[in-house]
């Protein structure tokens, strides 16, 4: 007989439990995304923290579920979970589309659970408040829609495109994801009071000037921004400075 899946298990993946962790680092996907994109941290990662990785609805063990179009929706339903299971010091990673849901989910586990985060690191995302950069193209057809991500990004695999089984697995998670970005509609509100770091790869096309420094207006306490080698997913080939980067932060955060 097997045994359902928790709440928590169901949203959260915790590949190496801690036995006494000091600060838990709940970790958000790219789009299209799911834990994979977080491979290997677990090693890199200190004993004293513990990762979580989110588990978005529609991909990897929930691919059954359907995936989710609206921000605001999927934010509530994680941080209902996340927010009564988070009963010590935690922070929050996000990559690309994860920077956005990391940052809305902050807001949204202080606003209604009262749980603060330590630290915010958002990563490869421009700042909640400015506009789009580029074109809306959720709405395109599936052969239009791959060529326009994969102009982008240059991240669609051959798989994808060229495999239905595949395409049919994967597309719908991928416009969904899509979909939560470009429908995003930024609230303002009171500034974060936890210290927030932004990263940014070199050679992302998807940054000009300042659009990753406007995550200073997000919060009120201390903001540092750093960037890597490489363009959209330098967080894939610079795994390891990343993660020692990231702990900085989180070692500053422990000390009283």
């Amino acid at each position: 007989m097997t045994t359902a899946p928790s709440d928590l298990d169901r949203w959260v993946l915790r590949p190496a439990r801690r036995p006494a962790p000091l600060l838990r680092l709940v970790c958000v996907p790219y789009a299209g995304g799911g834990t994979a994109a977080f491979q290997g941290w677990s090693d890199l990662l200190p004993e004293t923290v513990e990762p979580w990785l989110l588990r978005l609805p529609g991909r990897e063990a929930r691919f059954r579920e359907e995936p989710r179009t609206d921000v605001s929706v999927l934010v509530k339903e994680a941080a209902a979970v996340l927010g009564p299971a988070l009963d010590g010091p935690y922070a929050l990673f996000g990559h690309s589309l994860g920077a956005l849901i990391a940052f809305e989910l902050a807001r949204e586990l202080h606003d209604s659970h009262g749980r603060v985060p330590a630290h915010l690191t958002v990563s490869a995302r421009s700042a909640p408040h400015l506009p789009l950069r580029h074109a809306v193209v959720h709405r395109l057809p599936d052969d239009l829609l791959l060529e326009a991500l994969d102009r982008r990004f240059n991240a669609i695999p051959p798989a994808i495109r060229d495999e239905p089984q595949m395409r049919a697995l994967y597309l719908p998670v991928l416009r969904a994801d899509v979909t939560l970005l470009e429908t995003y509609v930024h609230t303002p509100a009171p500034p974060l009071t936890c210290p927030v770091t932004a990263y940014g790869g070199r050679d992302d096309p998807e940054f000009g000037p300042g659009e990753l420094e406007g995550w200073e207006r997000h919060t009120a306490s201390a903001f540092r921004m750093r960037t890597f080698p490489g363009g959209h997913f330098f967080l894939n080939a610079g795994r390891a400075e990343v993660v020692a980067d990231l702990m900085g932060d989180l070692y500053a955060g422990m000390i009283p």
